[in-house]
């Protein structure tokens, strides 16, 4: 059993030498290639779901677009879902398409991210998330739309269901299906780049965004690459998938560590005057929507201040803010309150659960390279900088206003 063990260790200390020199190789050739020259990373927009993606991926569906190849893109897109119903020849394409104000009673209503539609009253909604949280009921009320002759797509990075509070008691492949921009997309999109070999132009666009989505779902831009990496874990199953199988426990424990260390930041820093501030993380960071609380001793219970995954923190895009559930608590008399400090509300996002929320790039631990960053000391304690001072700062402004804030009396 011992000598196992060892063989088994010193095989995992081969396989990532290995998989580390092609890693090194692959940066090689990105540099030769001039891949890490992005437009979308350099503008940071690699995760604005609606100013970067739907946008890109709604002009390439859109037969009118100005890629001048009418109906050919939606065509292939539609074989790559398997979809025959929809007339290409009336098809149009509409961002942020409104089905009307939202009405979680009857579940209707809301605006469709891209939403597709035809002479024949054949519709198809696709909801895309890069990063964002679902909104309550959100499937569900597409669904409900032009109920016989409409199909709805969840688009997400690695083609995940939506949460329980958005499909409600919609069963997929029935009701809704997902789909994903490490498979669906890219290969549409690899289809769409044959189609444009002799638009230089438009071929280097999708190109480049081809890239940008191999970055944000971890593979390699290099085919030969990518088949030699496959050929190293094939070659070593054992090691890998023993390495594979601990990866996460070993992300969620540097995760604590580093929400640990916010915390300690955030409450020395705020104490300093007067001890009303505490904090816990969460005892379990592989459920969802989990994180970093602060609490102050003068705030009713269910205010407070948080770091939370969206939706595991050691995984995703990372956003903080001031929870007061609206149904507990009068949101105009907060933000009434708020607005006599420096507290900005048009800065802040906003939902049923967060009274104002944010996020930030170098919180995502979505992607790789910022992941990284939780196994470096050095660059972990400046992230954990970073961070702290935005929560303290957020602290600071509410921490007066909201001081003994009174719930909603409920009968």
């Amino acid at each position: 059993m011992i000598k196992q063990k060892e063989d088994i260790l010193y095989t995992s200390k081969n396989l990532l030498r290995d998989v580390k020199r092609t890693l090194k190789n692959q940066e090689e050739i990105k540099n030769l290639k001039g891949e890490n020259f992005n437009v979308f990373s350099i503008l940071k927009m690699e995760s604005k779901e609606n100013g970067t993606h739907s946008a890109f991926l709604g002009e390439l569906l859109n037969p009118k677009g100005s890629h001048n190849f009418k109906t050919v893109f939606l065509g292939l897109f539609l074989q790559q879902l398997g979809y025959e119903e929809l007339d290409l020849n009336s098809a149009e394409v509409v961002l942020e398409y409104s089905l009307g104000f939202i009405n979680d009673d009857a579940k209707t209503g809301g605006r469709v991210d891209i939403y597709i539609k035809d002479a024949t009253n054949k519709t198809i909604c696709i909801e895309n998330k890069i990063y964002a949280t679902d909104q309550n009921l959100q499937i569900k009320r597409y669904s409900n739309h032009n109920k016989e002759n409409n199909t709805v797509y969840y688009l997400t990075l690695t083609g995940e269901e939506p949460s329980d509070w958005s499909k409600d008691d919609l069963a997929i492949n029935e009701d809704y299906h997902c789909i994903s921009y490490r498979k669906t997309i890219i290969e549409w999109l690899e289809l769409c780049l044959k189609e444009a070999a002799d638009q230089p132009i438009l071929r280097e666009s999708i190109k480049q965004y081809i890239i940008l989505l191999k970055k944000l779902t971890n593979q390699l831009s290099d085919d030969k690459m990518e088949k030699e990496i496959k050929d190293i874990i094939k070659s070593n199953y054992k090691s890998a998938k023993t390495i594979s199988d601990n990866i996460e426990e070993v992300e969620v424990e540097h995760a604590s560590l580093y929400l640990d260390e916010i915390g300690e930041m955030v409450i020395n820093k705020l104490n300093k005057t007067e001890s009303i501030w505490t904090f816990k993380v969460a005892d379990n960071l592989t459920t969802s929507w989990t994180g970093l609380n602060i609490y102050n001793k003068m705030w009713t219970n269910g205010i407070r201040v948080q770091l939370q995954g969206n939706s595991k923190i050691h995984s995703s895009q990372n956003q903080y803010g001031l929870i007061a559930e609206k149904k507990c608590f009068n949101r105009k008399s907060i933000y009434d309150a708020l607005n006599e400090t420096e507290f900005a509300v048009g800065e802040w996002n906003s939902n049923e659960y967060w009274v104002c929320y944010n996020r930030n790039s170098d919180m995502n631990f979505g992607d790789i390279e910022v992941r990284a960053n939780l196994f470096n000391d050095e660059k972990r304690l400046k992230l954990v900088e970073q961070v702290a001072t935005r929560i303290i700062e957020l602290c600071r402004l509410c921490d007066q206003p909201l001081r003994n804030f009174q719930q909603i009396e409920t009968t």
